[in-house]
């Protein structure tokens, strides 16, 4: 069963497969479904988007949560396709800091 989540940087649903929730949590243990209230909240209203180093159609959502361990970021991988246009969580992971890709959300000065 895939489950959607609000997404307004990207004013679109975003798309979790079963295939990939199971994908995450086999490759991320502890992160979901632990942390799947995290994601959605991420999602809604992250701290930091960044490109991806890797795909270039994938953008890095994060967020700050200091009830993740002794407090880490929950990044969200999400890939965009067109067409038809289709935003989907390709996987979730924690992390003590961000690096790698472009800051496109907030803009800084």
């Amino acid at each position: 069963m895939t489950q959607s989540f609000p997404c307004p940087f990207l004013n679109r649903e975003v798309e979790l497969t079963q295939e990939r929730e199971g994908h995450i949590a086999e490759t991320h243990p502890g992160t979901l479904p632990d942390y799947l209230g995290q994601l959605a909240e991420t999602l809604l209203a992250p701290d930091q988007i960044r490109t991806s180093a890797r795909d270039e159609r994938a953008l890095l959502f994060s967020k700050w949560f200091t009830t993740i361990r002794t407090g880490r970021y929950l990044v969200v991988v999400v890939v965009s396709d067109t067409p038809p246009e289709r935003h989907w969580i390709i996987t979730t992971y924690t992390a003590r800091r961000l690096s790698g890709g472009k800051v496109v959300w907030p803009m800084e000065n």
